[in-house]
């Protein structure tokens, strides 16, 4: 029983920063393992998403941890561009920073949304997506999602008819990101992920989360549980590693607490597919520059012209959920041009009686009849019953006519404002249309999610 095993390191491979080269396996399968940086011996750090049947590997969650300057940042763009090169997968991102880190990619992610109401519309549509999901692998006999399931169903053996192949679309695997999580979980409640983390490995979806502090004021225990894989980076002490790491993992001699963020890249993966041996080990992941940039947009337009589609069983039953948050959800994206500038020409989108007016010019003072309405009821009106009523299925409809797909009391008050209505009076509207089907309740009190009206997927 005191007999170990001593590892000698004659050199420290980690000791050296080594840039990003670009994916490791451009066009491969999302099975395949995503080589995200090098052991402390040279090795390769590789981690799996999707299960394996015939090693008995299971599918997994990740969460990514470490505080600031500790290199988590460069580990995220590690995984994802691996990910993004892969042929029969698709990414849904949550990005609170408005996509400070990823922005060169946002090309080849299918569905990109910042914080908020359309992150929390996102999580809606993925648990939507869930049982989606699983049916249609249960109705083509796969027990959990493989790369043949992305491909085209001509296979008798995966077939949803009983005497023949069936030549149904494939279902690629879905990774549904949720980047600065704290920022999402604070909006959300803590248990806005909890749905997800338990159902989502078996539909062939894998949870990302990253976050710089997994403790249990951040993310509730029960989504925690449900994540199995870690890639931890520098903490601020052993008790937050504790957060993070598996207690075994830390007590064979694993501290990413001595690290801090004075190693950025140095970190820990804990994870499904790797031996025991090796989870205590020190790895370092690959280190993206100013130069990797447009290496990073070579994989974003590979990954826009070569890479997979949602598919039909996602696209529905996202659509179902949230409408033209994601039918429109190249108009809802923060990359879009200005409104001042055409997006081909480059010159200014000016009507041509407008171009002699000074935009820097002082508006002309106020003369006599400037205060008449210029049609309509005078501001200041309150509206009758009916007439309120009309106004606030309006404004349902202007949600989600801009794609903001999940609504509350708060997102009214300007309008209540307006219309001399009170928060009472719309969280009653709220609870109506509930009941007439317009809207559903979600995880968080108080927070309702617009059915959509039907829209072409």
């Amino acid at each position: 029983a005191r007999r170990g095993e001593l590892v000698i390191v004659p050199e420290d491979m980690l000791s050296d920063v080594i840039e990003w080269q670009g994916p490791s396996l451009p066009g491969g399968s999302i099975a395949d393992p995503l080589v995200i940086g090098r052991y402390d011996d040279g090795s390769p750090l590789m981690l799996w998403l999707p299960g394996d049947p015939d090693t008995g590997r299971n599918a997994t969650h990740l969460l990514i941890s470490g505080m600031t300057g500790s290199g988590k940042g460069d580990g995220a763009l590690n995984v994802l561009t691996e990910i993004m090169s892969r042929k029969d997968v698709v990414v849904f991102l949550s990005d609170p920073k408005a996509f400070q880190d990823f922005r060169p990619l946002l090309p080849g992610i299918t569905w990109a949304v910042e914080g908020g109401a359309p992150t929390e519309a996102m999580v809606q549509a993925i648990q939507a997506a869930i049982p989606a999901r699983t049916r249609w692998l249960g109705a083509h006999s796969y027990r959990q999602w493989v790369p043949q399931a992305a491909e085209q169903q001509n296979d008798p053996v995966h077939s949803c008819q009983p005497d023949r192949a069936c030549g149904c679309e494939g279902m690629p695997f879905l990774v549904g990101w949720m980047e600065e999580a704290a920022n999402t979980l604070r909006y959300m409640g803590e248990d806005a992920f909890n749905g997800i983390a338990q159902e989502a490995r078996a539909a062939g979806v894998s949870f990302v989360i990253s976050l710089q502090r997994a403790s249990y004021d951040q993310v509730s225990t029960t989504t925690r549980a449900s994540i199995p894989s870690v890639l931890c980076f520098g903490v601020n002490g052993a008790g937050e590693a504790g957060f993070a790491m598996p207690d075994e993992v830390l007590a064979a001699g694993a501290d990413p607490g001595v690290w801090k963020n004075r190693k950025p890249g140095y970190c820990y993966l804990c994870s499904t597919g790797i031996p025991d041996d090796r989870l205590p080990t020190p790895a370092r992941t690959w280190r993206f520059t100013i130069r990797s940039i447009s290496l990073m947009e070579a994989v974003a337009q590979w990954a826009a012209r070569h890479g997979a589609r949602p598919g039909l069983i996602t696209d529905q039953a996202v659509t179902a959920t949230v409408g033209r948050a994601y039918t429109e959800r190249d108009q809802h994206t923060t990359d879009q041009p200005t409104p001042e500038e055409d997006d081909v020409t480059g010159e200014p989108l000016v009507d041509e009686e407008d171009t002699q007016i000074d935009p820097e010019r002082d508006l002309d003072g106020s003369e006599a009849g400037d205060d008449i309405p210029i049609f309509g009821d005078s501001t200041g009106r309150k509206p009758g019953p009916e007439e309120a009523r009309q106004l606030f299925a309006h404004a349902l409809a202007e949600f989600e006519a801009a794609g903001q797909m999940v609504v509350g009391p708060k997102d009214f008050l300007d309008w209540c404002e307006r219309h001399q209505l009170s928060r009472p009076w719309v969280s009653e509207r709220l609870k109506e249309a509930a009941i007439e089907g317009r809207l559903e309740p979600t995880a968080k009190a108080g927070r309702w999610r617009i059915v959509p009206q039907l829209v072409d997927a």
